[in-house]
Order: C-alpha cells, then sequence, then structure tokens
C-alpha cells in the first residue's frame, strides 16, 4: 500500500498525482524487496505471547491485553513509525474483518510483517466478536503456515523451492525430498542452493529458523 499524506489543510491530490505515484510502483517494490530481504531471518530473542486488541464500530480501541501492550511497545521501538501508522494500520484491519464477515469471498482479514520491520515476522488477524460489531484484533509471531507464502514471495522463492522448504520443515532429507517430488538429488540440491542464495541462509538451520515461532 503506498499512503500520498500531504498537511492538513492542504489541497487533495489529483488524478496527475495518483498517475505519478503509480509510476513509482515497480522502483518502489524493489526498494522494498532489498529493505525486507536484508533484514535478519530470525530474531534472537523469543517472542511475547499474543496478544489481543478489541476495536469497536467507531474504529476506537476499547481495550487491550497486557500482551498487546508489549507487542505495541516493542513493534514500535523496532519500526519508529509515525503515531498514524498504527492508527491506520488497526483501522483497516477492522474493517477487513467486518468484510469478510459479511463476504468470506473478500480478502481474509490477516497481515503479515517481515521481520526488517518489525523485528520478527509478525502476524495480526481479525474476528469479529458474536452478537456484537466489535473486533477482535491477535497479533502474534507469524507461524510457519502464515509466514511461509509471504517468506517466498519477498524473497522470490519459486513453486518448486517452496515445495522443497515445506518438506525441510518435515526434517526430510534431500534424498527423502527427491523421492517425494520425483526429482533427482543432484536437483533438489540445486534448489536448496538457490533458496539459501535468495535468502542469504548459510544453511538449513539458519533458513528453518525463520519458520521457528
Amino acid at each position: 500500500m503506498v499512503s500520498l499524506v500531504r498537511a492538513a489543510g492542504g489541497r487533495p491530490f489529483d488524478e496527475t498525482e495518483a498517475r505519478r505515484a503509480t509510476r513509482l510502483a515497480p522502483r518502489l517494490i524493489g526498494f522494498l524487496r532489498s529493505y525486507v530481504t536484508a533484514g535478519p531471518l530470525a530474531p534472537p530473542v523469543p517472542p511475547p505471547p499474543p496478544g489481543v486488541i478489541i476495536v469497536g464500530p467507531d474504529q476506537a480501541v476499547r481495550t487491550a491485553t497486557p500482551e498487546a501492550f508489549r507487542w505495541r511497545e516493542q513493534l514500535e521501538n523496532h519500526a519508529r513509525a509515525p503515531r498514524w501508522t498504527r492508527e491506520t494500520f488497526t483501522t483497516g484491519l477492522a474493517e477487513q474483518t467486518r468484510r469478510h464477515a459479511h463476504d468470506p469471498r473478500a480478502v481474509p482479514p490477516l497481515i503479515v510483517g517481515p521481520s526488517a520491520t518489525y523485528g520478527r515476522w509478525v502476524a495480526a488477524h481479525g474476528q469479529v466478536l458474536k452478537g456484537t460489531d466489535d473486533v477482535a484484533l491477535i497479533i502474534q509471531a507469524a507461524s510457519a503456515q502464515q509466514l511461509l507464502p509471504a517468506f517466498c514471495d519477498w524473497y522470490g522463492i519459486s513453486a518448486r523451492e517452496r515445495q522443497i522448504i515445506a518438506h525441510l520443515r518435515e526434517a526430510r532429507a534431500p534424498k527423502q525430498i527427491a523421492r517425494c517430488l520425483e526429482l533427482s538429488v543432484h536437483t533438489v540440491n540445486d534448489h536448496l542452493k538457490a533458496v539459501f542464495r535468495k535468502t542469504g541462509a548459510s544453511g538449513r538451520d539458519e533458513l528453518l529458523a525463520a519458520f521457528t515461532v
């Protein structure tokens, strides 16, 4: 998402400015990819327990668990993002949660944020509380299942390489992976070398540490 921000009282952005921003998209994507992939694969410290934030229909935060405040403090200290980004984050995720509750075909209310931004791979998702229009936003360390698609997109990992990572997570050796995927061991090892090169991992253990909560 690209947000165009102008000082309060300034004139609205026009179509010409929006088109200019759109033309910048490829360069911005390239910059963001290089920024994210330059971050550590796994943080040195364990994550806080999951935290919960309750957002009312007026988009105001009603309450939050102590763990949620710990998450907010940790993320803000690392990201050093302006305050309005936090409000935009909770409002946008709460709105998408309500939209998905009314229409299951809508995009699921899940955000997976990279370690370069937050210090670890983070997952935030929402659920509408039964009988109300309040939304519970849950923030936690991303599970391996949540992380894998986003991780592969950011690092430019191919579909076949993603399959091999999934098998690595099941503690399978290259010979076993080759048998499962009907490939030669040489081909599996070539794919592994490509994954290590793209991610900067020194080997299997460092790569798999990124998927360990």
